[in-house]
C-alpha cells in the first residue's frame, strides 16, 4: 500500500515538475514555501534552495506587505475555502509583473488546516492589453462628433459609441446586437447596398461611400462611412469598423454652389427671342463641356417653345475659337437643325476666321455673318420679315449694342 502511494507521489510530483508556464508550490499554514519547481523557478527566479522555508510574502511589493496583504490574503483563502486575486508580484532581481493568483487551503481530518496550494501565472501582457483597450475606449468615448463602431462579419453592431448614439439617436442596449442595414433607407437595405460596401471594404481594404442614412427617429441625414476590415494574425477578416459622420450641412452648401452656379450659367448663355421665330444665344466667355451642354439645352427648348426657325449663334464676345469651341457650336448648331431651326454664326472676326482655317474645321453649310446687325437682317429675310424692317429705328435700337 505505501509502494502504491508513494508511487502516485512521485507521479504528481513529475506532473508538477512538467509545469513551466506558471507556479503551483505548496505553503505551510503560516505561508512559508514547502515545495518548490521549475515553473516557480521561471517565474520567480529563485532556486529551490534559495527560496523553501521562506515566507511568501517576499512575493509581494514592499506596500503590500506593510499594508498586511499577504496575511490577509492567507486569512481570506482560509475563511471561504479559495482566493482569487490579481495584483503586482515580485521576482528574485526585483522586477515586478502582474499575477493572477490562487490561494486554496489543504485541511486534514477534522478540518485542520495543513497549508494551502499556491497556483500563479504571468498575466502582464493580458494586463497591458486590457489597459490598451481600455484606452482606445476612454479615447472613443470623447469622440463625439464621429460614430465609431465595430460590426461582425455578417454586418451585427458589436460595439457603440458616444458618437454613434449622438448621431443615431440608439442607446448602446437598444442596438448592438441590430444589423448595420437599419441605419440605411429601405430601398437600399432591401437591394443589398450594406453587404456590398462590407464586400468592397474587404476587396479594397478601405472603403469610403456618402448617401442618405436613417436615425431612429425615422429622420434622414446625409453622412459618409468609411469602413475597413478587422483582420487577425492570419489575415482572415473578423470583423469590420465602421466611421461615420453627419455631412449634411456640407451636401447642403454644396447643392447651394451647385445652384448658383447653375444660375451663372444660365444668366451666361441667355436665349433671347428678338422677333417671331428668331432667336439669338449670345455666347460671351470660354466654353467647356457643362457650360456647352446647358447652352444646347437652353436653345433646343426655347426652339420648341417659340416653334423657332432661325437661331442666331453670336461668338463675338468668344475670346478664342479652338477645336474644342468649335465642335461644341458644331453640335448646337446639328441639335437645333433636328429640331428644324437653322443656326446663323455671327460676330466671326478676322482672326476667329483664321483660326478656324488654320485648325480646318469644316463649317459645313453653317451660314455666318460678321455681326449681330447683318445676322439678324438675314434671319428677318429667311422667316420672311425683313421688308417690313428695312430701315426701321427700332431695329437699330435692338441690335445696336451686338453691333
Amino acid at each position: 500500500m505505501q509502494v502504491a502511494m508513494d508511487g502516485e507521489l512521485a507521479l504528481y510530483q513529475q506532473m508538477i515538475d512538467s509545469i513551466t508556464d506558471y507556479e503551483v508550490i505548496k505553503l505551510d499554514d503560516t505561508g512559508h514555501v514547502r515545495t518548490w519547481h521549475e515553473g516557480a523557478a521561471r517565474l520567480f527566479g529563485y532556486a529551490a534552495g534559495e527560496i523553501i522555508g521562506r515566507p511568501g510574502s517576499v512575493f509581494y511589493p514592499e506596500d503590500d506587505v506593510r499594508d498586511g496583504r499577504p496575511a490577509q490574503d492567507l486569512r481570506a483563502a482560509a475563511e471561504t475555502g479559495r482566493l482569487d486575486a490579481e495584483g503586482w508580484r515580485v521576482r528574485k532581481d526585483g522586477t515586478q509583473f502582474w499575477a493572477s493568483v490562487t490561494l486554496t487551503p489543504i485541511r486534514g481530518h477534522g478540518g485542520t488546516l495543513l497549508g494551502f496550494v499556491r497556483v500563479t501565472r504571468n498575466h502582464t501582457d493580458r494586463r497591458e492589453q486590457e489597459i490598451e483597450m481600455r484606452a482606445v475606449e476612454r479615447m472613443l468615448d470623447a469622440i463625439t462628433d464621429y460614430e465609431v463602431i465595430r460590426l461582425d462579419t455578417d454586418g451585427v453592431i458589436r460595439s457603440w459609441s458616444p458618437g454613434a448614439e449622438k448621431l443615431k439617436g440608439y442607446r448602446a442596449a437598444e442596438i448592438i446586437g441590430h444589423h448595420v442595414s437599419t441605419f440605411y433607407p429601405e430601398d437600399d437595405a432591401r437591394n443589398g447596398v450594406p453587404d456590398r460596401e462590407m464586400a468592397g471594404a474587404v476587396r479594397l481594404g478601405r472603403l469610403e461611400t456618402e448617401g442618405w442614412r436613417v436615425r431612429k427617429d425615422g429622420s434622414r441625414f446625409w453622412g459618409s462611412t468609411i469602413m475597413s476590415p478587422i483582420r487577425d494574425d492570419s489575415d482572415t477578416v473578423i470583423g469590420f469598423v465602421s466611421v461615420g459622420r453627419d455631412l449634411s450641412d456640407k451636401r447642403a452648401q454644396e447643392l447651394l454652389v451647385q445652384r448658383q452656379q447653375d444660375e451663372i450659367l444660365e444668366l451666361s448663355t441667355p436665349v433671347i427671342q428678338v422677333w417671331d421665330k428668331v432667336l439669338v444665344l449670345p455666347i460671351i466667355g470660354t466654353l467647356d463641356s457643362a457650360r456647352a451642354a446647358r447652352l444646347t439645352e437652353g436653345l433646343l427648348e426655347r426652339v420648341a417653345a417659340y416653334q423657332a426657325e432661325v437661331a442666331i449663334l453670336d461668338v463675338s464676345g468668344v475670346p478664342a475659337v479652338d477645336t474644342e469651341v468649335a465642335q461644341h457650336m458644331l453640335k448646337t448648331v446639328e441639335a437645333a437643325r433636328l429640331m428644324g431651326a437653322t443656326s446663323i454664326l455671327s460676330g466671326v472676326r478676322p482672326e476667329t476666321a483664321q483660326a478656324i482655317v488654320h485648325l480646318g474645321i469644316d463649317l459645313g453649310s453653317l451660314r455666318s455673318r460678321s455681326n449681330l446687325r447683318e445676322a439678324l437682317q438675314l434671319a428677318l429675310t429667311m422667316v420672311g420679315a425683313a421688308p417690313a424692317l428695312t430701315g426701321n429705328r427700332d431695329r437699330d435700337a435692338l441690335v445696336g449694342s451686338h453691333a
